[in-house]
């Protein structure tokens, strides 16, 4: 049986050409199908979602303590910590908020809080003038806790977005790993995320 093609008048057979080979050129490539996937998937994952949870230790840094000790990263090894760290003078609020509730709601016996200033100092300013001035703001009490860092590493492993108004806080496991990431003033969700990893450690 033959099936006869439709008819299409000699006339209009460019316009048919022109649609086909329009639709050929406007259609997806399969690469690029992927790609637009990928970010659909990135857009609907958790806010909370980071790829690097668990996965690796912290990085090596040396750090600044406001008692004028120096610091480093291998100090977060052995105990279940929590980070606080401020990228830029605008994400204090954000800080002190998390300090006070951490400290009422978490139980330190566990686990240590640390606060690091994670601060592009200008260069007129030098460190012994960040640690002076930090040490106006904060308790004497919190010194040994709080930490001066004048590099970008953590930003970069971590990543914080550079001069971020708000704070970012991670927990770590005994081996440094990081087991949750919340960012921004604290609430009720955000602090049973953080209480909820730190029970995990036990």
């Amino acid at each position: 049986m033959l099936i006869e093609a439709p008819y299409v008048p000699v006339q209009d057979a460019p316009v048919v050409m022109a649609r086909v080979q329009q639709r050929q050129k406007t259609r997806p490539d399969p690469a690029e199908l992927v790609t637009r996937a990928l970010a659909l998937l990135a857009l609907l994952a958790p806010v909370g979602a980071w790829a690097q949870l668990s996965s690796s230790p912290i990085p090596d840094f040396t750090a600044t303590a406001l008692t004028g000790g120096k610091v480093s990263a291998v100090q977060l090894i052995g105990q279940p910590t929590i980070l606080i760290v401020t990228p830029s003078t605008d994400a204090a609020k954000d800080t002190r908020l998390w300090a006070e509730a951490l400290r009422k709601n978490v139980n330190q016996s566990g686990v240590r809080i640390r606060d690091v200033l994670a601060i592009d100092l200008p260069f007129f300013m030098s460190e012994e003038d960040a640690i002076g001035r930090a040490k106006e703001k904060i308790p004497a009490r919190y010194h040994d806790q709080t930490w001066i860092l004048n590099e970008s590493s953590l930003e970069i492993a971590f990543n914080i977005p550079r001069d971020s108004a708000k704070a970012f806080v991670f927990v770590l496991d005994t081996q440094g790993k990081v087991i949750a990431r919340v960012e921004g003033e604290p609430n009720d969700a955000k602090l049973s995320e953080v209480k909820k990893a730190v029970r995990s450690t036990k």
